[in-house]
């Protein structure tokens, strides 16, 4: 997502300059995204970086959720009163709302009623913040969809299933039986895809280790991602299997695009809205054996994704048109 928009701004703006301030190591971000000028977590250099700059974004992901921890809504909201202080426009491009329930916390609502413009990842979520927000809001496509569409993505490995199993901390009764279920279709290779490569509860890496030894030892454990990697080499190493079946956003897009058939489980609400923007099939999480067998058979390979580019590219270009006029 993030590399998807510096792209886009790169071909737009290539004098652009972009400043983040993060609560992270900053050594890895540097190397990976060496475009943007990347700062510690503190007031002080949060303050400088905005009263410098022409606006403030806030870029992709559901920024306003709050079910493990409302620690991003205060940063958004200490981020508003420091654009209040200094009159910085506030924007945010390809973000989602991931359930309706965010957007009654009366912070969320301050945030969006204060941003001057919303371009969103999706048309649900569009459709969620256009009565809430005093501003604009349009919507758009993630961002992502810009950088895959010029990416050279592997082909999928014939005869092979993928799983990025993920169910957010949340318990997942029905996962050894639909990993027994997939035999039925007996594939040559099967690839269990970590695509958060942290051992987190609810996770892939933890919810392969739940699995019985007996259907455990039959998949290959793949890592997505290597962060010490440019995301050049992620991307050219991406796991793309001809079957995927995942919980996880970003890995439908990137298969989408690479040619899998894909079948989204959708365990909250941005992946449902993701299968009706790539036009594959999704089922619950708490679907049964035959559901998850009848789903299977309706996978297809997406067709037509250049217009979901195109229009992450588009919200770029009238960022970048808003922000100069702002």
């Amino acid at each position: 997502m993030l590399a998807g928009f510096l792209q886009t701004i790169a071909k737009l703006v290539p004098t652009a300059a972009i400043t983040g301030c993060v609560p992270f190591p900053l050594d890895p971000l540097r190397r990976r995204f060496p475009q943007i000028e990347w700062h510690e977590y503190t007031v002080e250099a949060r303050t400088s970086c905005i009263r410098a700059a022409d606006a403030w974004l806030g870029l992709g992901g559901s920024p306003f959720q709050a079910a493990q921890s409302r620690w991003f809504i205060d940063h958004l909201i200490g981020d508003l009163d420091l654009c209040h202080a200094v009159r910085r426009p506030m924007f945010f491009v390809g973000i989602g709302v991931q359930t309706p329930a965010e957007l009654e916390n009366p912070d969320v609502l301050r945030v969006c009623r204060a941003a001057h413009t919303i371009w969103t990842r999706d048309r649900v979520s569009a459709k969620r913040l256009s009565p809430i927000a005093s501003t604009r809001v349009h919507a758009a496509a993630d961002l992502s969809h810009a950088l895959f569409r010029r990416s050279s993505l592997p082909s999928p490995a014939r005869d092979s299933i993928g799983i990025v199993a993920n169910c957010d901390y949340q318990a997942w009764p029905q996962l050894s039986g639909w990993v027994e279920a997939l035999e039925i279709l007996r594939p040559q290779k099967r690839f269990w895809i970590a695509q958060e490569t942290r051992d987190l509860p609810g996770a892939e890496r933890a919810l392969f280790g739940s699995l019985p030894e007996r259907l455990r030892s039959r998949w290959e454990m793949r890592d997505a991602d290597e962060p010490e990697c440019p995301l050049s080499d992620v991307i050219a190493e991406w796991p793309t299997p001809d079957l995927l079946v995942t919980c996880r956003y970003h890995a439908a897009i990137a298969s989408a695009w690479a040619g899998a058939k894909v079948l989204v489980v959708e365990i909250n609400e941005k992946l449902r809205s993701i299968a009706r923007d790539l036009g594959v099939p999704a089922v619950a999480p708490t679907a049964s054996t035959a559901e998850l067998i009848s789903a299977i058979s309706q996978t297809h390979r997406a067709a037509n994704l250049d217009h979901l580019a195109e229009a992450a590219e588009r919200a770029c270009r009238d960022f970048i048109l808003a922000a100069s006029t702002a």
